[in-house]
């Protein structure tokens, strides 16, 4: 599922894996807000993990460890 994550919790989530990255960021909050990070909430070797938006940091690799911390404890 694609979601956004900001100050130690994820803030937006989307269910709707046909939407862009960039399309999901315009219809919840116009513009990736300040300190904000989106991406793509998956299961890696059966574990929940946020990946990266490529389009919006150029490559797609695992989030920052306070993003990890934030999907597990909203989606686990």
């Amino acid at each position: 599922m694609l979601m956004m994550a900001k100050d130690g919790r994820v803030i937006h989530f989307n269910p709707n894996m046909s939407l862009p990255h960039v399309e999901f960021v315009r219809r919840t909050t116009g513009k990736l807000p300040d300190g904000a990070w989106v991406g793509t909430v998956s299961k890696l070797e059966g574990e929940i993990a946020a990946i990266s938006s490529k389009y919006f940091y150029g490559y797609q690799l695992p989030g920052p460890g306070w993003v990890q911390k934030a999907v597990q404890e909203a989606f686990e």
